[in-house]
């Protein structure tokens, strides 16, 4: 049996660093990419994007396109079924002759080529009504804003809640405690309005793309770039009720919370197998990823925020409107989430009263992206707490000292449910990462530099920020691992059956050294299947929300238990010794005190057969993370130009599974729609045509290597009841709070508050008085 309180000790694998499974053939090119990939009598399929924010399609024809030799279909509304719905709860139709963002698609083409199916889309003939349209949530929930979808959401507000999460009840609106109370404790108060509004792109470097085969009825086979087959299974069938999808995944080119389901291009792919009865590859181009797929979700609010003299957050109390852009696709979700992380940051606070409403604009959808909500909500938060700590005089770090939740203290979680966190506590780590970037040093004051230039042309300011999420134990999981004897010899091939996705960050690898430690083999002697492989694999949801440490590795861990719980009951005749005093040694079973007797798997196991583990994890959401992030930056005080001089990230993880992926994770919160939309990453929109300007990696801004700056983390070991191996993941956090550090740190160089998210150049000349 399972039992968590087990300490491993002596690890051969955990803790240390082991070339990843896959890295040979990442860097000599052998790794398979769905661009490497395709299907017999594969097809490319296409489609025509609308070119204005909001119009009705008066006509459309198709008659040229059709005529074009190699063209196998072209499809529009009339088309497609009724009940093929996008959107949550299911809304828009994926082609409709109602349009609601540049890119909204108009109609679909497959054909033997790409550039046929693109020859083809200029052959189509539409005429447009353009209509008025609005571009954030304040201005959409206006009586006189025009109305996206009428008849379905009055005054474009999309319905709050998501039932998959939120089994036990509809959530959208945090009420815990008594605010007026908490605001008549408080000695500091503070209320105002905040944006983070421009809805950067996760802009993972592998576009989205997949290849759909219709087989029949409403079967689907799918080969797709997701990071999580479970989770484009589930919102696939949403989108075509009664569907089957069978999903598959290759090496994904990173995907940063971003490529999950692709609903759009499995609709398009799936009408198109299902006209033409061959598959179709749908894959976007670098400029539709940037100007039609999802992003960031958009974010204003008015908060009121009191803090003790104590300095403890007493009260927060407000209204955050979120911007959904076309589609509400999970984005209920988002809200949870983002409300149960503003609670994780100011843990030792009861009273809280935070309403919501999600708002559908002509933008691009928003979606699916890592920080989930919860970097949307504290990228304005934070800045509010700042607020409150500058009137109350208090240095942020003791903020978050005082105020991080710990063991016992309660939240709610994205499923509408009270919380209480487990056996953490984070302030020796928020501590520790504080000495080691030299916080002490660097911070002067609130609005006060940390240096400034001989000449007073350029000056520099420290920040930090913290966030913490609880998803680490979401969504139930299970596994198989199958120990196979080889055929000639005394050893073992160890197979993990698990449907985890390779996006980056050597989870696979990661578990393949769990199953190497408990079952005592070489690490070499373990491999996984593919992901999704068929939907032969056992249920797993996906990667996403650093739920991989947890809930991968716990079910992991149990099927090895199992196995090696089975094997000493195979071996007690034989030893003649209780399996409490065995130990499993070089493919067999060996007694601890008589090493003399020992017996190989391969005889304890039935000749040509395997021996078959399982486990299992089950939701919980009472473990929460932290990531608290440190920087320094520099501002040109005639330019407005900023550079990050340094960063900092720290944690506590419970315990390292492999100290480089881990490295390898907090660099990833510098990019990625992170720490940089703080300072240059951006949709940036044209709001006369709606459409977006950053369409490409010259005007969308992203930071080259080059411009990496110094980078050190600071990582404590405190063992946490999560699984066997007490460790979390932190993946989805390390850069989810770095937006507001980046702004603090401005605001300390300059002594000017800075509240414009991204902080160009302009932005800061102008909050100079410069401009």
């Amino acid at each position: 049996m399972s039992n968590y309180n087990v300490e491993y000790t002596d690890l051969q694998y955990i803790g240390k660093y082991m070339p990843r499974k896959d890295a040979r053939d990442i860097v000599t090119g052998k790794c398979i990419f769905l661009d490497d990939f395709s299907v017999p009598g594969q097809l490319y399929g296409r489609s025509l994007r609308s070119p204005h924010a909001h119009a009705r399609i008066l006509s459309i024809n198709t008659d040229k396109a059709k005529a074009l030799k190699g063209v196998r279909a072209v499809l529009t509304d009339s088309d497609l079924p009724e009940n093929w719905l996008l959107g949550w709860p299911p809304s828009k139709r994926p082609l409709d002759s109602h349009l609601r963002f540049v890119g909204d698609c108009v109609a679909y083409v497959a054909a033997d080529t790409v550039e046929i199916a693109d020859e083809a889309l200029d052959l189509i003939e539409v005429e447009y009504e353009v209509l008025p349209a609005v571009f954030d949530g304040i201005a959409a929930a206006r009586p006189d804003a025009e109305q996206l979808y009428p008849g379905q959401f009055a005054g474009n507000e999309i319905p709050g809640g998501f039932p998959p999460f939120q089994r036990q009840g509809l959530y959208w609106h945090l009420q815990r405690g008594d605010t007026e109370a908490g605001f008549a404790e408080s000695e500091y108060i503070i209320e105002e309005f905040m944006e983070y509004n421009k809805m950067p792109t996760p802009l993972a470097a592998e576009p989205p793309q997949v290849i759909i085969r219709w087989d029949g009825g409403l079967d689907f086979h799918c080969w797709a770039t997701s990071q999580g087959s479970g989770v484009f299974r589930q919102l696939g069938s949403f989108i075509i009720p009664g569907s089957n999808l069978v999903v598959e995944t290759f090496n994904v080119g990173g995907s940063f919370g971003n490529k999950h389901a692709m609903t759009a291009q499995f609709i398009c792919g799936a009408a198109l197998s299902m006209a033409t009865k061959r598959p179709v590859k749908v894959a976007m181009t670098k400029t539709e990823q940037l100007s039609a797929y999802e992003m960031r979700l958009g974010s204003q609010m008015k908060m009121k925020i009191g803090v003790g003299k104590d300095g403890y957050l007493k009260a927060v109390k407000g209204f955050w409107t979120v911007d959904a852009g076309a589609i509400g696709n999970t984005t209920q979700g988002q809200i949870g989430v983002g409300l149960g992380e503003a609670q994780i940051i100011g843990g030792k606070c009861v009273n809280w009263d935070i309403d919501t409403a999600l708002m559908a604009t002509n933008r691009i959808p928003a979606g699916i992206a890592r920080g989930y909500g919860g970097m949307e909500l504290n990228a304005c938060l934070s800045l509010l707490y700042c607020r409150a700590m500058e009137a109350a005089n208090i240095d942020p770090v003791e903020f978050y000292k005082k105020n991080y939740i710990s063991a016992g203290d309660r939240f709610v979680w994205r499923d509408g449910l009270l919380w209480k966190a487990c056996d953490v506590n984070y302030v020796p780590a928020i501590q520790a990462a504080a000495d080691k970037f030299g916080w002490k040093d660097a911070w002067k004051g609130w609005g006060k530099p940390s240096w400034v230039s001989p000449d007073g042309k350029r000056a520099r300011g420290a920040g930090c920020a913290i966030l913490g999420n609880a998803d680490l134990g979401e969504d139930n999981n299970e596994c198989i691992v199958r120990i196979s004897p080889d055929i000639v010899g005394d050893s073992c091939h160890v197979v993990l059956h698990m449907d985890v996705a390779e996006c980056g960050q050597g989870q696979r690898s990661s578990l393949c050294k769990m199953v190497a430690e408990i079952l005592n083999v070489p690490y070499e002697n373990v491999s996984t299947t593919s992901p999704g492989q068929g939907n032969h694999n056992p249920f797993a949801l996906g990667l996403c929300g650093s739920r991989g440490t947890i809930t991968y590795g716990r079910p992991v861990c149990m099927a090895c238990e199992d196995l090696r719980d089975q094997l000493f009951k195979l071996a007690e005749p034989k030893l003649e010794v209780p399996p409490d005093t065995m130990e499993l040694v070089n493919f067999g079973v060996r007694s601890k005190h008589m090493p003399e007797r020992f017996v190989a798997w391969k005889h304890l196991i039935p000749e040509m057969l395997s021996l078959v583990g399982y486990g299992k994890h089950v939701e919980t959401f009472g473990i929460p993370a932290c990531l608290v992030f440190f920087l320094e930056a520099e501002v040109d005080l005639e330019t407005g130009q900023t550079q990050i001089l340094r960063v900092l990230s720290g944690s506590d993880v419970g315990k390292v599974i492999d100290p480089k992926s881990l490295e390898s994770q907090f660099h990833g919160g510098i990019g990625a729609a992170t720490m940089d939309s703080a300072l240059f990453e951006e949709t940036i929109l044209d709001k006369q045509t709606g459409r977006n300007l950053a369409f490409n990696l010259i005007e969308y801004k992203w930071r080259p290597f080059n411009m990496f700056p110094k980078f050190d983390t600071s990582i404590l070991e405190t063992p946490i009841p999560s699984f066997q191996f007490k460790a979390m993941g932190v993946g989805e956090i390390t850069g989810a709070g770095s937006a507001p550090a980046v702004m603090q740190a401005i605001y300390n160089a300059t002594g000017v508050h800075v509240t414009e998210y991204p902080a160009t150049p302009k932005v800061i000349l102008k909050a100079l008085g410069k401009i």
